[in-house]
């Protein structure tokens, strides 16, 4: 397939090389034309990859707001928390501080709260003109499901707000805080990154077949990063 937005690279090096490379054109093209920057992130090959290309970026730190695309309702002590995995993988190899980001309550009550608590602290960052995120990183399951957005689950269709909540997440652990689908498609650059041969029949109906039934099927203009394996099919 010949198509701009869909790379497929060799391994991994190459792959968070590329990916990483093209996060910082888009980055720096924004600052031009706006202060600050929101960057969504996602767990899965995604923070696999970013560690090893984000550190030797040239990018305006103090300018970023990294989010999460979504986030599991677990203490940040918890092997479970995309935010603790982060923390410890790249967050401190980075000139970072508490306000670059923007991250759940996982101490209140429910995960109710948590998600409207969240999305108020995602309303203050964007700008009171343009209430859309610029750059969401997203992966794939081998489910097809992307954010916490799994497929046939009612959460898919929630066209409300920034954010919405998961209390039955068909993979553990059951509570969940997550982007709306429309706000992803609403976000200005939308980059998955999909790796492992496990993913390739999924990657062949969305991309091939135009599949539409799979979460990540329905996001649109979709940035495309695949390794071989999960590009097979094609």
């Amino acid at each position: 397939m010949s198509s701009s937005n869909i790379n497929i690279l060799d391994d991994n090096e190459i792959l968070s090389e590329k990916f990483g490379y093209q996060l910082e054109e888009i980055v720096l093209k924004l600052i031009n034309e706006k202060q600050l920057i929101t960057i969504g992130l996602s767990g899965g090959s995604i923070i696999e990859l970013l560690p090893s290309i984000l550190p030797r970026l040239q990018l305006p730190w103090a300018h970023l707001r990294f989010f999460f695309v979504d986030e599991r309702f677990v203490p940040f002590t918890s092997d479970d928390s995309t935010y603790a995995g982060y923390q410890t993988k790249l967050f401190r190899k980075l000139p970072l501080t508490e306000k670059n980001v923007i991250k759940i309550d996982p101490d209140l009550k429910s995960v109710e709260q948590c998600a409207q608590d969240y999305e108020n602290k995602l309303i203050e960052i964007l700008n009171e003109n343009d209430q859309t995120f610029d750059i969401v990183l997203l992966g794939m399951g081998p489910d097809g499901h992307t954010a916490s957005l799994f497929p046939d689950h009612s959460a898919l269709n929630v066209n409300q707000g920034l954010v919405t909540f998961v209390k039955d997440s068909p993979k553990p652990p059951p509570e969940r805080v997550t982007l709306t689908l429309n706000t992803i498609n609403q976000s200005k650059y939308k980059i998955v990154v999909v790796t492992g041969e496990s993913k390739s029949t999924i990657v062949k109906e969305v991309l091939q077949d135009k599949n539409t039934k799979y979460p990540i099927g329905r996001v649109n203009d979709l940035i495309w990063y695949l390794d071989k394996a999960a590009a097979s099919k094609l």
